[in-house]
């Protein structure tokens, strides 16, 4: 796991460098930083979540939508499941539950039925050097999400939000009552060293969720 770990990191490093080197002449503008971030939270999402299909659509068309991908969650269960043998995963997890009002079954389900499909992931990147991320972002967000998502779609499909910065308590009451598939990604911006260069290794990282 370690070895698929390391080699998805070097996989994406590269197009991150890439990006730096051809873009040195602005690289700190604000649309640098944005499209910097957002490579950042793609090799995030890639190594540590294991998404796949990870392309970025940021544009002046890209209707809300950052990065669009694929997360094969089963098998992430998979590999829990392999490394810990003994472990029965969430047996207590009811077939059904009821969360604002809308029944739901948990994936773990349709993933040992073997009916699970990759599910459907829209990112969203806020690459704010200082201010908080307030409800107004998150309405946004919600607001994209249902503009291009169908209703027989929407269990398939998770909006994910990524910043730098915690939320403010305003916005985690709001999160919490939205009735939509929603994370929350804090993922860190890619630090300058006293060389000039970006350290890649030890920031950009994916702190919390």
């Amino acid at each position: 796991m370690i070895k698929n770990y390391l080699g998805r990191r070097w996989l994406n490093n590269p197009a991150i460098q890439a990006y730096v080197k051809q873009n040195a002449a602005v690289a700190h503008s604000t649309v640098f930083q944005g499209n910097l971030y957002e490579y950042t939270v793609m090799r995030e999402l890639s190594e540590k979540l294991r998404m796949t299909k990870l392309r970025k659509t940021g544009g002046a068309h890209d209707g809300g939508v950052d990065i669009k991908g694929s997360w094969p969650v089963d098998d992430i269960y998979w590999k829990i499941s392999s490394l810990m043998p003994n472990l029965e995963m969430a047996s207590n997890i009811k077939r059904t539950n009821s969360q604002n009002g809308f029944v739901l079954k948990p994936l773990k389900y349709r993933i040992i039925d073997h009916t699970f499909e990759p599910l459907k992931v829209l990112v969203q990147c806020k690459a704010f050097t200082k201010s908080k991320l307030s409800p107004r972002e998150f309405r946004e967000l919600v607001g994209t999400f249902t503009s291009l998502v169908s209703h027989s779609q929407r269990n398939k499909t998770v909006c994910i939000m990524c910043s730098p910065h915690m939320l403010t308590k305003d916005t985690l009451n709001l999160i919490n009552n939205i009735t939509l598939p929603l994370i929350y990604l804090r993922v860190e911006m890619l630090k300058e060293k006293t060389d000039g260069h970006f350290d890649l290794i030890n920031s950009g990282k994916l702190i919390n969720y």
